[in-house]
């Protein structure tokens, strides 16, 4: 199973949602999507993003330097990469 699609799985088992009340898109596809749209502006793929997200993160977390680049996002983008990180943490650790 490829990184975004445990991803998924790790969102939903948080319980976010598949369907939003409003029929459109919902959250976990929207954090999904933000980490390939991330990995995209740096030029790698999900994979190297999860390698080097220590790194990374702290360019689009609040006061980062890409922190501008995610205001007219609506937070989505910097919550995908922000439970992004911490999936990636609790894959290396062993306990997802």
């Amino acid at each position: 199973m490829d990184l975004l699609n445990r991803y998924y799985l790790y969102l939903l088992a948080l319980g976010y949602t598949v369907h939003s009340v409003a029929d459109k898109s919902n959250t976990i596809t929207n954090y999904v999507d933000a980490v390939s749209t991330i990995a995209g502006w740096e030029g790698i793929s999900v994979e190297e993003l999860a390698k080097n997200i220590a790194s990374i993160y702290p360019k689009y977390d609040k006061g980062g330097a890409k922190d501008t680049t995610l205001i007219n996002d609506n937070n989505r983008t910097y919550n995908g990469i922000k439970h992004f990180k911490k999936f990636i943490e609790l894959c290396n650790s062993g306990t997802f």
